[in-house]
């Protein structure tokens, strides 16, 4: 099934699915305020809230430079699984939150596992699609991700329908299923496990000289820097609209 030309699209559309469950777990909390801040007061200071944004943006930030590098080193495809894992663990034990303390440190775990995904997912993704259908591959898995943000904001429908718990209870198992799926069928590229056992057969570097040669090389690749630039102020634009859309503007 690997050596299929097929698999390279069904590898897009597995993590289509998990690119979904990113951006939607992460999205729910925002949607749901009034339903919780019934239960959990403190929800109700809208420091407390922006609080709880930020913990999982400022992790999620500095997670994703260490993110990549572990992508770079480990089988993608268990990093992949144990990330979606985690993060839908998190949303199950976020239906038993009763304080904003355990809502806060488990919103913070969430962003530590949920910026384990996109490096690998999309590294992935460019190893099994060529020049003639990565670019496709890559904006196909994108609207997951933004599919994934819109169904977040049913999260109040849902909440108002039945409890604010529950439905961190049902979307969390969901994702926990669904890992057992990708267990089943997802697979990594077979070049890129072996450069992974390569490398687990050198000699040991010291992980923080080697974050720092990474660093360094990345600031001398300038084309990467240009890149990077565009696409940061574009997402620092964006940003604001994606947080404060739930919040009525007064």
């Amino acid at each position: 099934m690997k050596n299929k030309k097929l698999y390279p699209w069904i590898v897009v559309g597995l993590l289509w699915v998990v690119a979904l469950l990113n951006y939607m777990d992460r999205q729910m909390l925002s949607t749901m305020k009034s339903a919780m801040m019934v239960d959990i007061v403190e929800l109700e200071s809208a420091a407390n809230f922006g609080r709880l944004m930020a913990v999982f943006l400022w992790i999620y930030g500095f997670m994703s430079p260490v993110a990549g590098m572990v992508a770079d080193r480990v089988n993608r495809k268990w990093l992949i699984v144990g990330s979606l894992f985690v993060w839908s663990f998190v949303t199950l034990m976020m239906g038993y939150c009763t304080d904003f303390n355990q809502i806060y440190y488990l919103r913070a775990l969430m962003g530590v596992s949920e910026a384990l995904y996109i490096p690998a997912g999309l590294s992935l993704i460019t190893d099994y699609h060529q020049e003639k259908t990565r670019s496709l591959a890559v904006g196909i898995h994108m609207t997951g991700l933004y599919v994934g943000q819109a169904l977040g904001g049913f999260g109040a429908t849902v909440a108002s329908a039945y409890t604010w718990e529950t439905t961190f209870h049902w979307f969390g198992i969901i994702g926990i299923a669904y890992s057992v799926v990708l267990i089943i069928f997802l697979h990594d590229k077979k070049d890129h496990v072996e450069q992974a056992v390569k490398l687990e057969n050198y000699p040991k570097e010291n992980p923080i000289s080697g974050a720092f040669k990474g660093i360094r090389d990345v600031i001398h690749e300038h084309r990467f820097l240009d890149h990077s630039s565009l696409f940061r102020h574009a997402e620092l634009t964006g940003l604001g609209d994606k947080e404060l859309a739930p919040y009525p503007i007064r």
